[in-house]
C-alpha cells in the first residue's frame, strides 16, 4: 500500500508540476510564481521517488535520500505556499527575492537542526504551510477556485495529521488528493482572478 501510494504521489506531483509549467508559459505577469510551484512539486516528486528507489541503509544513497527529503519538506513546501499566496494577492515576487527566501529557509532549517529542534520545526513548518494555504483562500476570487483550494488545503492538513497519528501510507494517499486538487486549482487560476 505504501509503495503504491508513493508511486501515485510521484505521478500526480509530476502532472501538477507540468500544469504549473504550462501556466507559467501562458501567464506573463505571474510566471515566476508558477515556475516556483512547478519546481516545488518537482522536488516533492524527486524526494518521494528517492524514498522508493534509494536504499536508506547505504551511506551514500541514505545521505542523498535525506537531502532530497529535506529539500522537499523544508524548502519546496514553504516556497510553494508562498507562491500560492503571491498568486492569490496578485503580487508578483522578483527572482532575487525568491533566492533570498530560499537561502533564509535553508538557514532556518540548519539553525533549528543544530539546536536540536528538528521535530518541532517540522511540525511548526507544516502547520504554517497549511495556514498559508488557508489564508490564500481569503484572497482568491471566485467561489469555484476557493472551493478547489479549500479541498487541497483540507487534504494536506489531513495528510499531516495522518503522518503523526496514523500510517505513512494513509498520509501519502491524502497528499495525493491534495496534489490532485492543487493541480486542478492551478489550472483554473488566471493572472488576475475574476470577481466572484
Amino acid at each position: 500500500m505504501l509503495f503504491a501510494s508513493q508511486i501515485l504521489f510521484v505521478l500526480l506531483s509530476l502532472w501538477a508540476a507540468l500544469v504549473a509549467k504550462a501556466k507559467a508559459n501562458k501567464e506573463g505577469r505571474n510566471s515566476t510564481e508558477y515556475l516556483v510551484i512547478s519546481l516545488s512539486l518537482l522536488a516533492a516528486a524527486v524526494a518521494t521517488a528517492g524514498q522508493v528507489v534509494l536504499n536508506p541503509q547505504g551511506s551514500d544513497s541514505g545521505t542523498l535520500m535525506r537531502i532530497f527529503t529535506n529539500l522537499a519538506l523544508y524548502a519546496a513546501a514553504p516556497m510553494l505556499v508562498t507562491a500560492l499566496v503571491a498568486l492569490a494577492r496578485t503580487y508578483p515576487i522578483s527572482r532575487p527575492a525568491w533566492g533570498r527566501w530560499l537561502l533564509g529557509l535553508f538557514a532556518l532549517f540548519e539553525l533549528c537542526r543544530r539546536m536540536g529542534y528538528g521535530e518541532q520545526y517540522t511540525l511548526i513548518l507544516a502547520l504554517c504551510c497549511i495556514a498559508g494555504m488557508a489564508s490564500a483562500l481569503a484572497w482568491f476570487r471566485g467561489k469555484d477556485l476557493r472551493l478547489k483550494l479549500a479541498s487541497s488545503t483540507l487534504a494536506f492538513a489531513l495528510a499531516v495529521a495522518a503522518y503523526y497519528e496514523a500510517t505513512l501510507a494513509l498520509s501519502m494517499l491524502l497528499a495525493c488528493a491534495g496534489v490532485t486538487t492543487l493541480g486542478v486549482t492551478l489550472n483554473a487560476t488566471t493572472a488576475a482572478p475574476e470577481e466572484a
